[in-house]
């Protein structure tokens, strides 16, 4: 018998859903529910189990009866509308409402979000030169030859940042009776004249500055009637001989510097192509991240996108699972046990975490319309050709590389690398686009009868859903490392009957 089932679309890919159930069903539940209530209570008057069916609804009531299978049946007419009508959910609908007599389920269900590109081939943006100046490359260099700084002895005059080794002594101009005169007595005692942070008495650094190894001198300083010295307002006689001063110098830049730094180096020019070279790859690397989150933000902006909230929704609970992960990674007991240090509840989080999210969700949700308008998929080869580099060095012939290789090639793991080459795929393919390089159109495959086979070069299949990724390959242009966003279809159908009736 077919569902009375009412829809109307909402803003936001929502639909609005009242399935209303028959009441020959819900009479049968009913009768059920009493049986069951009958034989778990006494009924006054009646042995277990053999009360009649309207002595237990009006011992129980009505409502208490309903509880009894509201859920369980709210749940199998959630998955038969679905079906009837047709729908294809894109996440768990939740229910909104349950009324009685007759009786009747309201929901919202989810829709796939419908992405409008625009002429998104039509986009141009032109990419920025990249280049070393020789201010860059002389910091860089600069730098090289402050890790080979070292202290020397120095012929000239103490100055401030040196280091000195000395011997001092002070002595009060104006000792108490039964004072001990001497405020310092120290030898070869080393010390750094400081402008920032002076040492006392105040001008004690400056009075330092000039002198040489071998040099003495002689002063008399006070503190400051103010000081917190236990000395303040009184006066000493210094006297100072200079053992040695130092001071720390960066390292020449010759080609024996040069050899030092790196073997491919023989000579001064040597390091300074190879510096240049690594510079200009670095800045590369920057400008291509920095030009792919133009392009991205650029495609994004002339998209139209129209999706339901729970598209942010799984996007936070992606964040809080990587969060938790790496909490666990650091030592610590999880995100609930984070939240309680930081007196944070899980809403807050969310909450504060929701533009991310948004920002993070619209753009995977451009690159996976990007998958499904350029047709592209993975083969077989490049599946594998990634697990070859998932495993890295090891054997991949051992145990472990091969419990490996069967994950990601026929086990949960597949789906995490597609969406990693997929995702890549549409990146290049975005850049190629606005680089304004030639690119075919997308070639739309010929239908073919059922018993007919899959031809033999349309390897792999295209996935469904393009992993969280986009966001970090927007940062690193050629991070491979991307994580998983749950797929809308891997998620059943379901609804909370009971939290609606309570």
């Amino acid at each position: 018998m077919a569902l009375k089932v009412t829809k109307e679309l909402k803003e936001n890919r929502q639909l609005a859903m009242t399935v209303e159930v028959d009441q020959e069903r819900v009479n049968q539940e009913m009768r059920k529910a009493a049986r069951k209530v009958g034989n778990q209570y006494r009924i006054p008057g009646f042995r277990k189990g053999k009360a009649p069916y309207n002595i237990i609804l009006q011992y129980v009531g009505q409502e208490a009866l309903y509880q009894e299978f509201v859920e369980d049946l709210g749940q199998e007419m959630y998955k038969a509308a679905i079906e009837q009508e047709e729908i294809e959910p894109y996440a768990t609908a939740s229910l909104d409402d349950v009324q009685f007599e007759p009786l009747r389920y309201t929901l919202t269900v989810p829709l796939d979000p419908e992405i409008e590109l625009g002429d998104y081939r039509g986009l141009r943006i032109e990419e920025p030169a990249v280049e070393v100046s020789d201010e860059q490359l002389e910091e860089a260099l600069d730098e090289y030859r402050e890790q080979y700084a070292a202290w020397e002895d120095s012929e000239a005059g103490a100055d401030y940042g040196d280091r000195m080794t000395i011997d001092v002594k002070s002595v009060l101009t104006d000792p108490a009776e039964d004072e001990d005169p001497v405020v310092l007595e120290e030898n070869e005692w080393e010390v750094t004249p400081d402008q920032e942070n002076p040492m006392d008495p105040p001008g004690f650094d400056e009075q330092l500055l000039g002198l040489k190894a071998g040099d003495s001198k002689e002063f008399t300083l006070s503190w400051p009637e103010d000081s917190q010295s236990i000395y303040a307002g009184r006066s000493v006689n210094i006297s100072v001989t200079v053992h040695n001063v130092q001071s720390y110098k960066q390292a020449e830049l010759t080609d024996e510097l040069a050899q030092m730094i790196g073997p491919d180096f023989e000579t001064v020019e040597d390091l300074r192509q190879g510096v240049r070279t690594s510079l200009l790859e670095q800045a590369q690397q920057e400008a291509e991240s920095d030009y792919l989150e133009q392009v991205v933000t650029a495609l994004l902006e002339q998209s139209t996108l129209n999706y339901p909230p729970a598209v942010i929704e799984d996007q936070l609970d992606v964040m809080m699972n990587e969060t938790d992960q790496r909490l666990r990674q650091m030592g610590l007991n999880g995100l609930n046990h984070y939240f309680e240090m930081v007196n944070q509840t899980q809403e807050e989080y969310r909450d504060q975490n929701r533009e991310d999210a948004k920002r993070i969700a619209e753009r995977n949700l451009v690159i996976s319309e990007i998958v499904a308008k350029e047709k592209l998929s993975v083969s077989d080869d490049e599946l594998m050709e990634r697990i070859k580099e998932t495993f890295g060095e090891e054997d991949p012939e051992s145990e472990s590389a091969q419990n490996m290789i069967e994950m990601f090639r026929d086990g949960p793991g597949r789906p995490i690398l597609e969406s990693q080459i997929l995702t890549q795929k549409a990146l290049d393919r975005i850049l190629a686009i606005v680089r304004g390089e030639e690119i075919p159109e997308p070639v739309v495959e010929a239908e073919t009868d059922a018993n007919d086979e899959t031809p033999a070069d349309a390897e792999g299949e295209e996935s469904a859903v393009v992993a969280n990724t986009a966001e970090s390959a927007t940062e690193d242009a050629g991070a491979d490392d991307a994580e998983e966003q749950p797929a809308a279809s891997d998620q059943s159908p379901a609804v909370d009957a009971a939290a609606a009736t309570e």
